[in-house]
This record gives structure tokens, sequence and C-alpha cells, in this order.
């Protein structure tokens, strides 16, 4: 099987650190320090600045090969049922994510959701069942898609939604379309524990190493 690839390399690590060039943790930078971390030469604990949330949403990050489920590099979509999901029981003030309808996109993302007790709202937007990445050269995510999907939800939520980041293109359009503050997230699933910081709470009892 050829693997899809689930931009792991595309982790920005470094945009989660101080940036001081301090040295406490032992490297000349906080770059060099991201290089050593990725080799498993340094623990994310190792830097001073970082809460425990951060600490473990970095081993996390790291552990992404691990963590992410191989999944078949297809040319054909896999449409999977499109809708609003519950992670964790959420209310009106949890975040909503959005992604596509791809059962591998689907797959990827439930691997990731199962190291959090956060509750968040996941919508499926109907893409045809391409993955995001697809869904973009193929221009089957749609702003008109998730307007439709936002407006037919059946709670009243926060107004503030989490779009994937291969639809970057899409943040302004759509929040010319409705009153939601919109965020890009990253590109790979594994960082989206970095990228809600605070709103991202692992298990205790989960050992990340």
């Amino acid at each position: 099987m050829i693997a899809a690839d689930l931009y792991l390399n595309k982790i920005n690590f470094l945009k989660y650190l101080p940036q001081t060039d301090c040295q406490e943790c032992g490297e000349v930078s906080c770059a060099e320090f991201v290089k050593q971390l990725k080799k498993g030469i340094r623990a994310p604990s190792a830097c001073t600045f970082l809460t425990d949330s951060q600490i473990r949403a970095f081993h996390l990050a790291l552990q992404g090969g691990r963590i992410l489920p191989q999944v078949p590099a297809l040319e054909l979509p896999r449409p999977a049922p499109a809708g609003l999901v519950e992670i964790n029981h959420p209310n009106e003030g949890s975040f909503l994510l959005i992604s596509g309808n791809s059962e591998f996109t689907q797959e990827v993302i439930s691997s990731i959701m199962a190291f959090t007790v956060s509750s968040y709202w996941l919508l499926f937007v109907d893409c045809r069942g391409d993955t995001v990445d697809m869904a973009m050269i193929y221009e089957s995510l749609k702003v008109e898609k998730i307007v439709a999907a936002l407006k037919e939800l059946p709670v009243d939520l926060r107004r503030e939604i989490v779009l994937p980041g291969f639809a970057a293109t899409l943040k302004r359009p759509l929040e010319q379309e409705i009153e939601w503050q919109v965020k890009v997230g990253p590109l790979c699933i594994a960082e989206l524990p970095l990228f809600l910081g605070d709103d991202w709470e692992v298990p205790s009892d989960i050992n990340l190493g």
C-alpha cells in the first residue's frame, strides 16, 4: 500500500516555543531545540517555558507518526456521512472544527481526538469524499457548502470555527458570508493539540513517554 502523506513534516513546532533562544534547554536556539526534539535527543520538558499541558501536546505531535493511522493514497474519493459529530459532550461554548467527509479524513481525525477529554463539535462538510488537500484542488470543499451546513446546525454555538489548514483560502470569503470568527488550523492534524493550546486537555492517565 502506498500511504497518503499526513503532512507530519509540516508541523510548526517552533511556533509554539517562546523563541527567546535563552539556551536553558541546553541548545543554542529554539530552532536547534526543535531539531533535537525531532531526533528524540531532547524532551519537550527541557523547555522551562512550557506548561504541563503544552508539554503533553508536544509529545502528541512528536508521536504523530505512531498515533495517526496509515491510510492509502487514492485518487478516488471515499465519501462518509456528512454532518455534525459530538466529541466529549460539547456545549454551546465548545469549538466547532470543520473538515470534509472523506472516510480517511474522518479516520485520521478520530485517531487524534482519542487523546483529549476536551469537548468539541466536528462538522463534516460534503466534499464528495475528497480528502481536504484534494478537495481544495478539485474545489469540492466550497464556501457555500460550509455556509449551508452551518445554517442547518441543530444547536446555537459560540460562532467560532476552525478551518483545516489546507482550506486557508476559504477564510476571507467565508467571513464575508457569516458572522462567525474563522480561524485557520494546522496542515497536519497531529498539530491540533498544540494549535488549540489550553482548549485541548490530554487525559492525565495517558502515558506520552
